[in-house]
């Protein structure tokens, strides 16, 4: 199998014979302006719109060598540590209807939305303005452009690999096509985009075409000079469009395998992030698992198993506090909102909590629910209190009552 990881650094090395070095000399820059935002957010400040440039920062770091962008970028965000209120930043854009006003990447602004979007259907409000910033992806024939100018990468040539971006408009546009709230939301409350059902047929149509036959995964492509167009198999990219669709695809004796083959690589190729497991892939692979359960036989059912007991070992032993907190991890998520809301959504879909027998294991977990009380203690504690530490409350009350 490519290593995707070694290709693609290849390929920026080939686009900029320095990259590495500069890659390096800008991640001492970001790390400790990470570090600043980080420890203002854990006062319970969200500071949106520090958050959202260093989103992108971190976007222009692991997926470009745009070197003068960055440069702009890293100034202009750590400015903005200097100011605690940001709270305009969060709110949708009368211009244009987006939300994520700090984002030059359109990419970032449709991510930004699907998140309100879930938000606003959630309190059943809707949205102030209509979305005219989803122009690009309007009509079923734009759409379509659109994804396929994003699928292939040509790093060597430009500097940039598209992932990130096809990787946050498609699970976008599956939430819109397939989570039946999303759908419903985007029919009767948002005006300026028409999602008819020509259009969920023509994205359906299009993303059955870019499974991969052999490995059963969506993933980038990527263009070379000498082996033609290489197809990786993404973790992250594949979880999505597995999760939107309830498991609906199809290949998932192929699904499963690979899955477990690429338990040991780097994420997005793999499970694992600087040589370790992460939860929130931790959690995408579980439910790829729950949700292909039935469709394989018992061998691969056996074997996932099994690797889903070493990932909830490592859970509960190494990315987690005696007193049920979740340690941060800062190369990965952006947020310490993040990093409770995917451990607490690992547990909660290993069926940890509960005291039903999970789907993967013999017996339920004596220690669950006392477990779930003690990470909503800790949440509490510690004072968290922006979005996705509110919605890791939410799914630990949902699992186990209000503790507290």
């Amino acid at each position: 199998m490519t290593n995707f990881d070694q290709l693609i650094s290849d390929q920026f090395c080939a686009f900029d014979a320095d990259y590495l070095t500069q890659k390096a000399a800008f991640e001492a820059q970001f790390e400790p302006l990470q570090e600043r935002l980080i420890a203002i957010q854990k006062t319970g400040n969200s500071m949106a719109a520090s958050d959202q440039k260093m989103v992108e920062c971190k976007w222009l770091l692991l997926y470009t060598a745009d070197w003068n962008t960055l440069t702009d970028k890293l100034s202009d965000f750590e400015k903005s540590l200097a100011d605690r209120d940001q709270d305009w930043a969060s709110q949708q854009v009368e211009s244009d209807g987006s939300w994520g006003p700090c984002y030059d990447q359109w990419f970032l602004k449709v991510d930004a939305m699907i998140d309100a979007v879930n938000t606003l259907a959630d309190a059943g409000d809707a949205p102030k303005y209509p979305f005219l910033f989803l122009e690009p992806i309007a009509t079923p024939q734009k759409m379509v452009a659109w994804l396929e100018s994003q699928k292939t990468s040509q790093i060597y040539a430009d500097g940039l690999d598209r992932r990130d971006a096809l990787g946050a408009v498609t699970a976008t546009l599956s939430q819109m096509c397939f989570k039946s709230e999303i759908r419903d939301y985007f029919k009767a409350h948002v005006k300026g985009f028409d999602l008819t059902d020509d259009y969920i047929a023509t994205y359906k149509n299009w993303l059955d075409a870019w499974q991969e036959d052999q490995t059963g995964y969506w993933g980038g492509w990527f263009a070379t000079k000498s082996d033609g167009v290489l197809k990786s198999p993404d973790l992250s990219l594949t979880f999505h469009n597995i999760s939107y669709q309830h498991g609906k695809v199809d290949l998932w004796t192929e699904i499963f395998a690979t899955t477990l083959a690429i338990r040991d690589d780097a994420y997005p190729f793999g499970w694992k992030h600087n040589g370790d497991f992460n939860n929130h892939n931790n959690y995408d692979v579980t439910k790829i698992f729950d949700l292909g359960w039935s469709k394989v036989d018992v061998t691969s059912q056996k074997a996932a198993s099994a690797d889903i007991a070493k990932i909830v070992n490592w859970c509960l032993t190494k990315s987690m506090t005696p007193d049920g907190g979740f340690i941060d991890d800062p190369t990965f998520y952006n947020s310490v909102g993040a990093a409770y809301y995917y451990g607490v959504s690992f547990l909660d879909q290993a069926q940890y909590f509960g005291t039903d027998k999970p789907f993967w294991a013999d017996a339920p977990f004596a220690d669950g629910p006392a477990l779930c009380c003690k990470i909503q203690k800790k949440i509490k504690s510690e004072g968290l209190d922006d979005d996705e530490a509110k919605a890791a409350m939410e799914k630990l009350v949902d699992a186990c009552g209000n503790c507290t």
